[in-house]
């Protein structure tokens, strides 16, 4: 320990500096503070050291200029009315240790290091703000650090799993700078935000149990994530500190307060939902319009496998009945069932080359005969069911209609009973894409959640949305832990 001024210094006492002050810090509790003060050629500086609600050491600086020996006149603060009074300095500034510098010190300040308490006097090559930052850093947590997480209890009634905030546990108190530990967590799918990381600490309340304190954070950054299973390395950089490795993007600062993390954790986590679309395709009128009506089904396929879970497609092509003298009349035909979406969409590709019958009857297509045969093939297993038609003729009547004129279907199908069974499924959707001139109120019930033209540009993502094919987007703001 280094005395008042002299004019050989044989000796530094940064270490023992240092250790006095991890010493003040470790008895440092609850919101008690300390000060300490270095005293250098031109300025004195007082430093008041205490804990955050983390537990965190900050500490707080007045600094104070001299010249030609004496104090500065400057705006009167805490300390001001101290820094030239040796009783009032030891009294009301109270410090726990002085650093000093081994230089000539101004006289008021010399005049401070002769008072009248004994408060040890460290002479130090290292400025007062190095050595408490070291102390700072390598100090013990007193407060645990939690990673906040969801975790996925069983699944409810909806087969949708509970969640519930919790922590997971990073370093426990005492744990010091350096610390490692590896956590795995699941990232689900979420908003444009991104996945929260938080670190953070409980009320000390030890009436309580720990998972009913209250988490406070400590640290909350973000980054924008693959859904994925990802192992976490957490790493204790310093109190107040945590640095994760092992995620392939940065983390950055979060855009959402704490507050309304915690209030976008929703209550379940919804599962994918598996969807089978069918879709039925008119392949009367030429090659054209057939092109047209294929490339609308290949876009709405495509998104429909970008924006939902499980995905099973079905094709089902359907002409016009044969109707004509020595016109077979063949009946529509499964292209692709419960498939992949590139099978379904190669097999819409292989209709294109259909020969044209000059015979074909041209006022309408077996559509009714295609809808019963969906009806009867469709199967709750492969999920729910989205029915999108891709065409423009009317359908069959069952019976004479001498109204419209048209030859009723060789088979006495009814489309409206067909199409009314169909729509008692539950969940189902129906979407049109249907040519310019189509005709028949049979079109008006197919188009009913989704219509659009196949000559026309088509916002295929929210035809896509309005059928459900789009998954509304889950917030789930934080990493899952089973």
């Amino acid at each position: 320990m280094g005395g008042p001024d002299s004019a050989i210094h044989r000796a530094f006492f940064d270490n023992e500096a240092q250790e006095a002050l991890s010493e003040e810090l470790g008895r440092l509790i609850g919101d008690a503070t300390f000060t300490v003060a270095e005293f250098a050629v031109d300025t004195a500086t007082v430093v008041e050291v205490s804990r955050d609600e983390h537990g965190t050491p900050v500490a707080v600086r007045w600094t104070y200029a001299y010249q030609d020996g004496a104090l500065q006149a400057g705006q009167p603060d805490r300390w001001s009315a101290a820094m030239s009074d040796p009783d009032r300095f030891y009294r009301h500034v109270a410090p726990r240790l002085i650093v000093r510098t081994p230089l000539q010190l101004p006289r008021e300040l010399r005049d401070l290091l002769r008072g009248p308490y004994e408060v040890p006097v460290y002479e130090c090559r290292a400025p007062l703000r190095e050595l408490l930052r070291a102390v700072m850093r390598e100090s013990p947590l007193v407060l645990g650090y939690e990673l906040a997480v969801l975790k996925r209890g069983p699944a409810g009634r909806t087969g949708a799993a509970e969640l519930r905030l919790s922590g997971q546990s990073l370093f426990s108190p005492g744990e010091t700078q350096g610390g490692q530990v590896t956590v795995r967590v699941n990232v689900e799918p979420t908003d444009a935000e991104g996945t929260a990381f938080a670190v953070v600490t409980r009320e000390p309340r030890p009436d309580l149990p720990r998972h009913a304190r209250r988490m406070r954070p400590l640290q909350v950054q973000a980054a924008v994530l693959q859904p994925d299973t990802y192992v976490l390395t957490a790493v204790l950089t310093r109190p107040g500190q945590v640095r994760f490795h092992g995620l392939p993007v940065p983390l950055g600062d979060s855009g959402r307060s704490w507050e309304d993390l915690e209030r976008l954790v929703p209550g379940q986590l919804a599962g994918p939902t598996a969807v089978h679309l069918v879709c039925l395709i008119e392949v009367c009128g030429g090659d054209d319009r057939l092109q047209q009506r294929i490339d609308r089904l290949e876009e709405l396929i495509t998104e429909a496998q970008a924006g939902v879970g499980p995905l099973r497609v079905s094709v089902v092509a359907y002409g016009a009945h044969g109707v004509a003298w020595r016109v077979e009349d063949q009946p529509p035909e499964v292209r692709a069932w419960e498939a992949s979406g590139g099978e379904a969409i190669t097999a819409l590709r292989g209709l294109v080359g259909r020969r044209v019958d000059e015979r074909e009857y041209l006022r309408a297509a077996q559509l009714e005969c295609a809808i019963k045969l969906v009806r009867e093939r469709l199967a709750p297993a492969a999920g729910r069911p989205v029915v999108v038609t891709a065409g423009g003729r009317p359908a069959h009547p069952h019976k004479l209609d001498p109204g419209r004129q048209l030859i009723p279907c060789p088979e006495w199908v009814n489309w409206t009973w067909e199409l009314g069974q169909l729509l008692s499924l539950p969940g189902i959707t129906f979407g049109a894409l249907r040519d310019p001139r189509c005709r028949g109120g049979i079109w008006e019930r197919l188009g009913q959640h989704a219509r659009a033209t196949v000559d026309d540009a088509v916002d295929m993502e929210g035809f896509a949305a309005d059928l459900g094919l789009r998954a509304a987007a889950q917030t789930v703001p934080f990493p899952v832990i089973e």
